[in-house]
């Protein structure tokens, strides 16, 4: 989609975002989603800033593909649309000071995606890192299994990450727990409050 002028994609991305923060994006159903991506579609600050550029059928395409597909880690303050968002949560090393304490934080440049996952250390102590939402868990499992297996990194923390108003319930919280005991997998919890933030634009 190169053909979208670099300051109108940056500008309509903070509008979405802006938008998608306000709706607590996270918590809708697919069906509220479908709903508000035909909104946008008519809003003359995203369809119609687009249409200068995209025909109809291609600008859903590329809500979906470009904003939306980096929307959860863009609000992590990862990936190359972090800068666009109005409210981000707590990064790694603020995850890791929640879980383990304060005199942990995040190794810089450790950072991956797909699942989040980071090296975080006390001075003396190394652990990795991997964390994200509870509908992310299967995922986490994965690469934390991986990671014994491959035996590359320091052992492996998992971190069920949860939005404020949107917290598990303690019969959720144990099974998570449960399935990481089988997994050989340590498994916490943690409560995320976002971050109002000013996005760049340009």
């Amino acid at each position: 989609m190169s053909e979208l002028p670099e300051p109108l994609r940056r500008r309509v991305i903070i509008e979405i975002y802006r938008q998608a923060a306000e709706l607590d994006w996270d918590g809708l159903t697919d069906r509220q989603r479908t709903e508000h991506y035909n909104r946008w579609l008519d809003d003359l600050d995203i369809g119609g800033e687009l249409a200068r550029y995209l025909h109809r059928d291609k600008i859903r395409y590329w809500l979906k593909d470009v904003p939306m597909k980096e929307y959860a880690r863009a609000r992590s303050g990862i990936g190359p649309l972090a800068d666009l968002v109005s409210v981000r949560l707590p990064g790694p090393d603020q995850i890791v000071k929640q879980v383990i304490g304060p005199d942990w934080s995040a190794v810089d440049g450790s950072v991956r995606e797909k699942p989040n996952r980071c090296l975080v250390t006390n001075g003396w102590e190394q652990r990795l890192m991997i964390w994200g939402p509870p509908k992310a868990l299967r995922d986490l499992v994965w690469a934390g299994i991986n990671s014994v297996v491959d035996d590359l990194e320091p052992t492996p923390l998992l971190v069920i990450a949860s939005p404020r108003g949107l917290e598990l319930d303690p019969g959720e919280k144990r099974r998570h727990v449960l399935l990481g005991d089988v997994a050989g997998l340590e498994v916490l919890h943690t409560v995320l409050r976002v971050i109002r933030v000013t996005p760049a634009e340009s």
